[in-house]
């Protein structure tokens, strides 16, 4: 999945240079705004592989996160053991020498750590395999042999020599996406994510052989003591015990859909990660009970849009990359629309409204899906798109979309466009994350350039561009405030920025989103990474969306 993103980096040093800061804002005080956390941060931006540790600790990896968090299974208590850009884990694993072991989706790297890591004590991350873009799944055989597997970006099994010393060995491929599997003996057991079936495979003479079916898709599958699987289904929500010879299976119980992974420790518990919660359940394997870990009530919130309500206040609509969701602007609460992996929700990464409908976009995905505001139902999807960043509804019926390429074209709403046939309205474009319209005739947009640090806008017609505000800290999310001065956040330094589009003058309207926001991109990946979301409701209020930890903060004037 990696991308090249040398070319803006480049174009951006130079870009800056040329650009009018916003002294203003920089050296204005604070104005009286009241800053309230509306949603709480939490510590995972998604959950996906679970190990237990030898005393009795859940470890946690997330990817985008790029942190394995390490959980009290009683306090819920969390603390990071191996922080970001090296703890990217999808999968991970206690090594038979005390060694945490796990994959680096983004990185197509297989990575170890020391064991003194579980101790708090600083040590180096070695990398075991490279060249192995999406890699997922691993495990260690009873004799200390290493098995991992890709399934999105690839599909295949391989053997890892645990020192690093050669390169990674592929002994399968074709399987159908071998997910979260246990390896027992000799004999590897796991779901094939694609196929709805459970299968084994003898190690010896790997060979694919199923032995259960009727999944709508199977995440991941261990073993308990006694020899049953226990198995997850992500699109229904059930965990279920599954007898290896005849394949009949029972279910434990039944959570939210977005089921990632689980762990079984030595007492028989059941451990289950949920990527749309950034949680982790206990679950009694006798009766089913469940008991919650630790679980956010958002998972990575992204882009950010308020929509007026008709009888007065606003809805806000966040891209949350595992769900698409709304925030009630009066009470707070938090709803779920779609979740990915239970529906065709595409992980977005930024939300947009225009022509009455929700625009989600996802660079990673490559796609643009439009939702109604009101019922949540799809009204279409353009995808083969290169890794958009936004989009809007131009006048003529196609899609206007930000690329992270640093352009802005025109898409088919069909999607019969093909990349290449898109004719940019401007290229080179430093690093953009966010565009939104300069007024009600359409003429031009306004752009958050991120990569040069400034607010530029855009003639859709073709025409050059002009230098709205520069000289920021990598600008993210774009609004407009109801006196038409548009906001921004400088994630750069965590200050939220208001000024007029005109002028240039500037207001400082908080400095309170240090740590909150611009969670930043592995190597290879959009530096903006996850774009943070900034929007307006109709009571003038700013809303920012804390990529970085979770949470949902409200800026309100005095």
């Amino acid at each position: 999945m990696s991308l090249s993103f040398k070319r803006w980096l480049a174009a951006g040093v130079a870009a800056a240079a040329l650009v009018p800061g916003l002294a203003a804002a920089q050296s204005a005080p604070v104005a009286e705004w009241q800053l309230d956390t509306i949603i709480q941060p939490s510590p995972f931006r998604g959950v996906h592989g679970l190990a237990v540790a030898p005393d009795g600790e859940v470890l946690g990896g997330s990817v985008v996160g790029q942190q394995i968090i390490g959980v009290d299974p009683v306090s819920g208590k969390a603390r990071v053991i191996v922080d970001r850009p090296a703890g990217q884990a999808d999968d991970l694993v206690i090594a038979p020498d005390g060694r945490i072991v796990w994959t680096a989706f983004l990185s197509g790297e297989v990575r170890a750590i020391s064991g003194d890591a579980l101790q708090g004590k600083a040590a180096p991350v070695q990398v075991l395999a490279t060249g192995l873009p999406g890699i997922n799944s691993l495990d260690f055989d009873d004799g200390g042999r290493l098995y991992a597997t890709r399934v999105f970006l690839g599909d295949a099994l391989y053997e890892i020599d645990p020192t690093g010393a050669t390169p990674a060995k592929q002994l399968l491929e074709g399987m159908g996406g071998l997910n979260g599997f246990e390896i027992r003996g000799r004999t590897l057991t796991g779901p094939l994510w694609f196929k709805g079936k459970l299968a084994r495979v003898n190690l010896d003479d790997p060979k694919v052989e199923t032995f259960a079916e009727g999944f709508k898709v199977p995440a991941a599958a261990n073993l308990e003591a006694d020899g049953k699987v226990v198995a997850l289904d992500t699109v229904t929500g059930e965990v279920k015990r599954v007898d290896p010879t005849t394949g009949a299976a029972t279910v434990i119980t039944k959570l939210n859909p977005a089921l990632d992974n689980l762990a079984i420790g030595e007492d028989g518990t059941i451990y289950v990660s949920n990527m749309a919660e950034g949680a982790i359940f206990q679950v009694d394997p006798k009766t089913g009970g469940t008991h919650t870990i630790i679980k956010g009530d958002l998972a990575v919130p992204g882009g950010l849009v308020a929509v007026p309500k008709a009888g007065g206040g606003s809805t806000l609509h966040l891209a949350d990359l595992f769900a698409y969701r709304t925030i009630d602007g009066a009470t707070g609460k938090v709803t779920d629309v779609a979740r990915a992996y239970a529906s065709n929700l595409e992980n977005p990464m930024n939300a947009n409204y225009d022509g009455g409908r929700i625009l989600l976009t996802s660079w990673f995905a490559g796609g643009v899906q439009m939702f109604d505001p009101a019922t949540g139902t799809e009204l279409g999807h353009v995808n083969k798109l290169a890794a958009p960043m936004d989009a809007l509804m131009a006048d003529d019926g196609h899609l206007l979309v930000l690329t992270a390429g640093g352009t802005i074209h025109k898409a088919a709403l069909d999607g019969s466009a093909a990349p290449a046939d898109q004719k940019p309205v401007v290229e080179h474009l430093v690093m953009p994350t966010r565009m939104i319209w300069s007024g009600p005739d359409h003429r031009s947009v306004y752009v958050a350039e991120t990569g040069a640090g400034r607010i530029v806008e855009v003639p859709v017609d073709g025409q050059a561009l002009r230098v709205v505000v520069g000289d920021l800290k990598a600008p993210e999310g774009l609004a407009r405030l109801p006196d038409g001065r548009l906001v921004t956040v400088e994630t750069g330094t965590g200050q939220v920025l208001a000024f007029d589009p005109e002028t240039a003058k500037g207001e400082l309207i908080s400095t309170g989103l240090k740590g909150r926001v611009g969670l930043e991109g592995t190597a290879g990946m959009p530096p903006a990474y996850i774009p943070t979301g900034i929007a307006v409701d109709d009571a003038g209020r700013i809303w920012v969306a804390g990529d970085r930890d979770g949470s949902l903060v409200r800026l309100s004037p005095r």
